[in-house]
């Protein structure tokens, strides 16, 4: 009985120790493999390329023996080709727009290192604006004309403004910046040789210029048309006289012998509504007048209806017919 206890009590303490020995820590190691991240991304991330034939070389930094290439018009890019070998690769396109793009690598232990998308632009210059009114060469183009040119297209689809040249050398400095519309309303100097051009911008700052750069010359101011030798004209008194008029300023004429009195009398002009009007006027002691009517752009021709009062009784009212000599 006590040798069988013996070996009982060694069998127990044996147990005890492999027991012991298999709670022991692992201390076994793990490496890590970390690819690295592709970048330096050429073009630049939001970069302009100018449209140019239909290649474009794409290149980035990183190491690995092979890539595979991600390009496409939205910003999640299809595979364009898998494998390539060195740090570039020619994509091909006619179109522009915006392109969008990305590289990845799996190095020896299959660690798969992708860079971030990238993006840039491919960009063309909107199409050549073509001058309208006036023509080139043109004479006697109104003081207060508008210019105007056909509309470019952008075939990106960017906005497109206009910087419109103009002036009296055959080599016009800038004259307005940023125009939006197609359409000019410059203030111009009468009898005066111009020349202008017209550039399409994009929100790139491409730009076409127009082929040609055009020349006009100004007339008369449109006030000069109602001054110089007249007929006046009463027909209710079946009475006519002379009469001529001068510019005073850009909007009015005067006389020096209305009514045929040696009065001065002065006219407002509204060469956009083609009317005219003198406002009560004193002549001379005790006589007071008013007048107004319209005009005839192509002859120069006033008529307007009147009435005058001496001291403050009226004296007359009547229909003046202005016709130039």
């Amino acid at each position: 009985m006590k040798r069988r206890n013996i070996i009982l009590v060694m069998l127990l303490v044996l147990t005890g120790l492999s027991t012991m020995q298999s709670c022991t820590k692992d201390n076994t190691t793990f490496a890590t493999f970390v690819s690295a991240v592709p970048g330096g991304p050429t073009p630049a991330v939001d970069q302009v390329v100018p449209l140019s034939g239909t290649s474009y070389s794409l290149k980035w930094e990183g190491t690995a023996s092979t890539w595979d290439i991600y390009i496409g018009d939205t910003d999640k890019p299809g595979l364009a080709k898998a494998g390539v070998t060195g740090n570039t690769y020619t994509f091909t396109t006619t179109n522009g727009g915006e392109f969008f793009w990305y590289v990845t690598t799996k190095d020896v232990n299959k660690v798969v290192s992708t860079s971030p998308t990238w993006n840039f632009f491919i960009n063309s210059a909107p199409s050549v604006p073509v001058l309208k009114v006036p023509a080139t060469g043109a004479v006697n183009f109104s003081v207060t004309g508008t210019l105007k040119w056909t509309s470019a297209v952008d075939p990106e689809g960017d906005d497109v403004t206009y910087d419109v040249y103009l002036g009296t050398t055959s080599t016009p400095a800038l004259f307005a910046a940023d125009v939006a519309d197609t359409i000019l309303a410059p203030s111009l100097l009468a009898s005066t040789k111009y020349y202008w051009k017209v550039v399409a911008k994009d929100v790139h700052g491409y730009s076409t210029s127009s082929a040609t750069v055009g020349s006009f010359t100004t007339g008369l101011e449109a006030i000069m048309a109602y001054t110089g030798n007249y007929n006046a004209d009463e027909p209710a008194e079946a009475y006519s006289y002379d009469v001529s008029f001068e510019k005073a300023t850009s909007t009015t004429i005067k006389t020096t012998n209305y009514w045929n009195s040696g009065w001065t009398a002065t006219f407002t002009l509204d060469l956009t509504k083609l009317t005219f009007s003198m406002t009560s006027y004193t002549f001379s002691a005790g006589w007071t007048g008013v007048e107004s009517g319209i005009l005839d752009p192509k002859t120069g021709t006033m008529t307007g209806t009147y009435t005058l009062w001496q001291n403050g009784k009226i004296a007359e009212q009547g229909v003046h017919t202005y016709t130039k000599k």
